[in-house]
């Protein structure tokens, strides 16, 4: 017995360090390994299709030269105006919230915006820091983030397989349960919100940029705010655009109303009438709300994708543990049923 005790413990130990020696390696890539696995999920309908058409070798190499072009921009747009852009989002980001301290607002929406205002400046000049003092770790990211989506995607049908055969037959129900809870959530967040909010943002930051209201820089630290103030409740991209007619109001009338007309079309409100994107999502606004920023907040960049799914799996626990109450009376039930 004492034999068997000491080999526990032993196997115990070596379980933790293999576990410490792995988060030690990998504790830097966490970022790029997320995100190339949500985009992998984001392009497996793709690849379905173009795998029928194509066959699945070409389809994975066409998504692949799509997806690395992408990088390769984002990356050249990173090294041409990242600091400047961040300079501009951060003298944006500190007015907007001293507009924001200003409102009444409920409680708990009160104390978020208080912590946004606080971290949002910190996040910022810390990413402002790392990426124009350390651009070639930002190259070695994407690098990792290009192969972890061409690896999970060349393997997708197999990892789906083993995820789900992973879950104990005697909890399945659950499992399935939170892994469908996962899904949703990373519908909902990047499907829905995340890309439509970046959508208005892009065409946002053209239309700064085209009716010179401000420079590449500031045009695209516009596009960012929108997207933040479209991920919050009352306000909007709306917001942006009035902001810019204002501005162009100062200069001409009819450019100021051109631009206003281009904003209501491409921005708000019309497209969320006619697309109504938050109405599809299968999660709470709220909890896309706490999810996304309280992400956002405690991790960093990747905590946009992480906050929401931790959310959304507690409410999956928390639905499940009711359903377990319901079907299983308690033991005092019970006992005075007996």
């Amino acid at each position: 017995m004492v034999t068997v005790e000491k080999e526990r413990i032993v196997w115990v130990a070596i379980i933790l360090i293999i576990l410490f020696l792995v988060w030690e390696t990998l504790k830097e890539l966490i970022t790029p390994i997320v995100f190339g696995i949500t985009a992998t999920y984001l392009a497996y309908p793709f690849h379905v299709k173009l795998s029928k058409r194509f066959g699945k070798r070409t389809s994975i190499l066409i998504l692949l030269i799509v997806v690395s072009l992408l990088s390769v921009m984002f990356f050249i747009g990173v090294a041409l105006w990242i600091t400047d852009t961040l300079k501009n989002l951060y003298s944006y980001l500190d007015a907007f919230f001293s507009w924001l301290g200003s409102l009444k607002v409920p409680g708990f929406l009160s104390s978020l915006f208080d912590a946004m205002a606080t971290s949002f400046p910190e996040k910022l000049r810390s990413i402002l820091l790392q990426y124009t003092l350390s651009l070639p770790k930002f190259a070695l990211q994407l690098i990792v983030f290009l192969a972890v989506f061409y690896a999970s995607l060349s393997n997708a049908d197999f990892l789906a397989k083993e995820i789900y055969e992973l879950i104990p037959l005697s909890n399945r129900e659950l499992g399935e349960k939170l892994i469908d809870k996962v899904k949703d959530t990373i519908d909902a967040i990047i499907k829905t919100w995340l890309f439509f909010s970046i959508i208005k943002g892009t065409f946002l930051a053209l239309g700064f940029y085209v009716f010179g209201i401000s420079n590449v820089a500031g045009s695209i630290a516009a596009g960012v705010l929108c997207v933040i103030l479209e991920l919050l409740p009352v306000v909007g991209g709306w917001m942006m655009w009035l902001a810019g007619a204002v501005l162009l109001l100062k200069r001409s009338l009819v450019l100021a109303i051109l631009f206003s007309i281009y904003g209501i079309m491409t921005i708000s409100p019309l497209p969320d009438y006619i697309i109504k994107p938050k109405k599809k999502a299968k999660v709470s606004s709220v909890v896309a709300l706490v999810g996304i920023f309280g992400g956002w907040i405690a991790f960093g960049v990747v905590g946009i994708i992480l906050g929401p799914i931790a959310i959304g799996l507690l409410l999956a626990l928390i639905d499940a543990w009711r359903e377990i109450s319901t079907r299983q009376p308690s033991k005092v039930h019970r006992s005075q049923d007996a």
